[in-house]
């Protein structure tokens, strides 16, 4: 990038409340930090050093040392706060900050320091504040179910299904929350079902915490089997939406290599098969034969029907 005169301008003007807030810092990690030289952050030190308030006397100038590689600011004058974040930076900001709240929902310590800096930066100024349309991450029971997770309890939870047009009550143990396609989605297991399942928050009509921690959900996922995957990047939704079972993702040049544990083979099953061909079984071989076969059939009684 050139350094032009206004980004020597900016770039020294960050230089100070950097080295206010990193006292002895050298002069090779201020040129990391900053992208540049070491002979250019010296020559920014000594153009800080012959500015100051008007007038310019003694009194008046910025008073840096930078000796031994090592620099310390005696007096800043006005330069001792950072500067102000411009409209686009603090909407940048603001909007990366809801990507990462998002995401840490169920992280309760992290999600709880993103808020903060999330609210502290939508109020920089009334002339650059950020204001955020509600949307469906903010469901009535998105804390609840965020609380069951850190505390490794089960919740129960009636959930109308789209799909079957109906209104079931189940019990299960949540894993993770994740907003993908501007909706919030709740990975568990389902205790009566003995599988894992997707649900959609906005479909969850009632919620509570129970008195039943994780434990009989785990010894079910102690008992389920390791498979691998190999899922053509197109249909890496796939992955999003089933991490919670996913151990490793490996990319390749034209696919991923995915390992699982499951324990719902059937589930399983349909799911390759409803994605085919983008979703294939790698190992066990005895699973790809079944999914194999089955995909045969399906395509023979398609065929006769015709």
């Amino acid at each position: 990038m050139i350094d032009t005169a206004a980004v020597r301008a900016l770039r020294t003007m960050d230089l100070i409340p950097y080295i206010l807030e990193n006292p002895g810092v050298s002069i090779r990690s201020l040129s990391e930090r900053f992208s540049v030289t070491e002979k250019q952050i010296e020559s920014d030190l000594q153009l800080i050093f012959m500015c100051g308030l008007p007038g310019y006397t003694p009194y008046e100038l910025i008073d840096i040392v930078f000796d031994e590689g090592i620099v310390s600011v005696i007096d800043p004058q006005v330069l001792d706060k950072p500067r102000r974040f411009n409209k686009s930076e603090l909407i940048v900001i603001a909007l990366g900050l809801e990507i990462l709240i998002d995401i840490s929902v169920s992280n309760p310590e992290r999600l709880q320091k993103l808020k903060a800096l999330s609210e502290k930066i939508t109020k920089l100024g009334s002339s650059n504040s950020v204001t955020f349309a509600p949307s469906e991450k903010n469901s009535i029971f998105s804390d609840l179910i965020t609380d069951a997770i850190s505390k490794r309890k089960n919740i129960r939870i009636k959930y109308s299904s789209l799909v079957k047009d109906q209104v079931t009550q189940r019990e299960v143990t949540p894993q993770s929350l994740y907003f993908m396609n501007g909706s919030l989605y709740l990975s568990a297991y389902d205790l009566s079902k003995k599988s894992d399942r997707i649900f959609k928050v906005s479909l969850i009509t009632q919620c509570e915490i129970t008195g039943n921690s994780h434990n009989e959900s785990e010894n079910e996922i102690r008992d389920s089997i390791r498979v691998v995957l190999s899922i053509k990047k197109s249909y890496r939704n796939f992955i999003e939406r089933n991490s919670s079972i996913i151990s490793t993702v490996i990319e390749k040049k034209e696919f991923f290599e995915v390992n699982i544990d499951i324990n719902n083979v059937e589930w399983l099953k349909r799911s390759i098969l409803s994605n085919a061909p983008g979703i294939s079984v790698v190992t066990p071989t005895s699973l790809a034969n079944e999914i194999r076969q089955s995909a045969t059939s399906l395509l023979a009684l398609y065929q006769a029907e015709k």
